[in-house]
Order: structure tokens, then C-alpha cells, then sequence
């Protein structure tokens, strides 16, 4: 007899909603009135504010609670848990596990007593290397590249290249780095273990958002908040590495090369846009084969793929159902 897994119903908004007790990044009426936030992104983070204002616990690792302080959301009833802890909501079991992508970011494992298994993905990259693959039931998953043309050949090595590359920039002036919200913090890490110890400027909200992640132990060396006195003599001795969000991306110059992060970059690791502007392929999400490598490592019988927070999902779906023989796919 086969295992009977909890309901699974996707909103309009992307939430995911388990046995009607609890959604994930999105918002709906769920009888435990818990939301889990796997991360800050905005679309993880649709109509939070719905959820805040209906009571709802907000669970989610204790920096993503922190940074969601940062962008306005004021969290009540938090509930934080780190990747491997759980708690228990009525008959299920709700387990956060690591993901690779920006720091703070979980996948959900819901589980039921007589063991039946709802995972959800969330965003992640080096599926089975760095992002563990657990076995599930149920498997919903955002293609975000689902495309089988999206493949990056350079993943493996491309930290390498970005820090290699900072370092020689750095010996003609300052460099400017523009990517989303938490992976600059990514590369702040990436760049310090890789032995750039140049002063960073921050923009304001990357600035806080550091101060926050600092606050729990994380390690970043030397910054300084943008259009501060010390920022501003150190702009004057052209060796320091200044990060903002990509809308706030402006061209490089004579004196300062920017570098715009980009996941859509698959036939070069680097590219020169112009003068002293590249983009670099620095993702946060696996590409199209990182997300059969994982679908395959889950193993589920059903599989759900988000569309909107997916790029080709029926693509993705019809590739996967005719590949991995799974039992159902349903793309929602």
C-alpha cells in the first residue's frame, strides 16, 4: 500500500501550503498559522506582510530574521531554527535543512509520524556536494533555470576566477561589486578567504545587513559605511572594494572597474562589457543540470515545479518526467 504524503496546494503567490497547517514564502490561511521564510529574497518574501499583520509565528534561521528587520518587516512572533532543528506543528514535524545560497537560506522537510516526506527546495546550488539531498515523497522545487540551454560550465571554478580577478583590478584602482542582497555578503566571505584584505565600502543596506550578520558571529575584516569620512578618504587611496544592490550598477571609470554579478551568463565565466565593466557569472542557483542532480537525489513520487518562481518549468517538468520516472509532475 502506498504512503498517503500530506496535501500540497501552491497559491497564486508561490506559498506552499502542507496540510493546510503551514505555508512557505507566500501567504495563506493555514490552521497552525505558522509561515516559514527560507530566506530574504522578494519572492520568497510575497505579502509577508499579510502573514504579519494575520499573527502568524514567522519561522526561519535567526539571521534571515534579523535581515527581514533590515527591509521593514517588524516579526512579532518569531520562530528561529537553524538547518537540523525542528519543531512540531499538530501531526507534523517541520525540519529546516542547509541550502547553499545566500547565507541564511533552508530547505523545509515536512514530515507526518507515520513518515511520509513534503520537501521544499527553496533556491540552492552544489546540490549533494554542499546543499545536502534527502529522499522524499513529495518534492517541490523552483526551476529557476529550467531550461536545458541554462548551463554554466564554469560553476565549479568560478569563485576562483572572481577573486583572482578583484585581485588584479585592485592593483589599477578600486573595484566596484553589484549583485542581490546577500550575495554580496556571499562575496564578502568569498573574497576574504581568498585573501583580499582591501577595505570594503558598503552601501547603506549592505552595510546594516553586515552589521546584523556580524552581531551572529559571522566574519567579514574591515568595512565602512558608504559617504562616511573614513569610506571617503579610503576612495581617495583607490584600494578598496565598494558592494551594492545590481539596480544601483553605474559603469566603471579611469579610476574604479565594476563588476556586475549575473546568473544569466552561460557562454563565458567573464565577460568585458565595456571598458572596465564585466559581468560575472556568480550565481546563487544551481543550473539546469544541478536541478536534475537534485530532483534525481530526492528521488519523490510526486513532484511539484513552482512557476512562478521558475524559468521554463514545463520544460523542466516534461524533461524530468521523461528522464527520472517519477510518478507525477505537476507544474503550478
Amino acid at each position: 500500500m502506498l504512503k498517503r504524503a500530506p496535501s500540497v496546494v501552491i497559491g497564486s503567490d508561490g506559498g506552499i501550503t502542507i496540510a493546510g497547517s503551514v505555508v512557505i514564502d507566500g501567504h495563506s490561511h493555514v490552521s497552525q498559522r505558522v509561515r516559514v521564510v527560507t530566506h530574504i529574497h522578494s519572492d520568497h518574501t510575497v505579502n509577508l506582510h499579510e502573514s504579519i499583520k494575520g499573527s502568524y509565528r514567522i519561522a526561519a534561521t535567526q539571521l534571515t530574521l534579523s535581515w527581514l528587520q533590515v527591509f521593514g518587516y517588524s516579526v512579532a512572533s518569531p520562530v528561529s531554527l537553524e538547518a537540523g532543528e525542528s519543531i512540531r506543528l499538530g501531526d507534523l514535524r517541520l525540519r529546516f535543512l542547509r541550502s547553499v545560497h545566500i547565507p541564511g537560506t533552508v530547505q523545509v522537510l515536512v514530515e507526518t509520524d507515520d513518515g511520509n516526506r513534503v520537501l521544499y527546495s527553496s533556491d540552492f546550488k552544489k546540490p549533494g556536494d554542499e546543499t545536502p539531498v534527502e529522499e522524499a515523497d513529495v518534492l517541490v522545487i523552483d526551476a529557476v533555470y529550467g531550461r536545458p540551454s541554462y548551463v554554466r560550465e564554469f560553476d565549479d571554478y568560478i569563485e576562483h576566477l572572481l577573486v583572482d580577478l578583484v585581485k588584479q583590478l585592485l592593483a589599477g584602482g578600486g573595484v566596484r561589486i553589484y549583485g542581490y542582497y546577500g550575495k554580496v555578503n556571499e562575496v564578502m566571505s568569498l573574497l576574504r578567504q581568498g585573501g583580499v584584505d582591501a577595505p570594503f565600502v558598503l552601501a547603506p543596506k549592505v552595510y546594516m545587513m553586515t552589521k546584523k550578520a556580524e552581531s551572529l558571529g559571522f566574519r567579514f575584516g574591515d568595512y565602512l559605511l558608504a559617504g562616511s569620512r573614513e569610506s571617503r578618504e579610503v576612495i581617495r587611496g583607490r584600494w578598496y572594494v565598494y558592494l551594492d544592490h545590481s539596480s544601483r550598477a553605474t559603469p566603471g571609470s579611469r579610476d574604479v572597474s565594476t563588476l556586475i554579478l549575473s546568473g544569466w551568463e552561460f557562454r563565458s565565466p567573464i565577460r568585458r562589457v565595456s571598458g572596465r565593466t564585466w559581468h560575472v557569472a556568480f550565481s546563487d542557483h544551481s543550473d539546469f543540470r544541478g536541478l536534475v542532480r537534485y530532483v534525481s537525489g530526492v528521488r519523490p513520487r510526486k513532484l511539484y515545479v513552482v512557476k512562478a518562481r521558475s524559468n521554463g518549468a514545463e520544460e523542466f517538468a516534461s524533461y524530468v518526467a521523461k528522464n527520472l520516472g517519477i510518478q507525477e509532475v505537476l507544474v503550478v
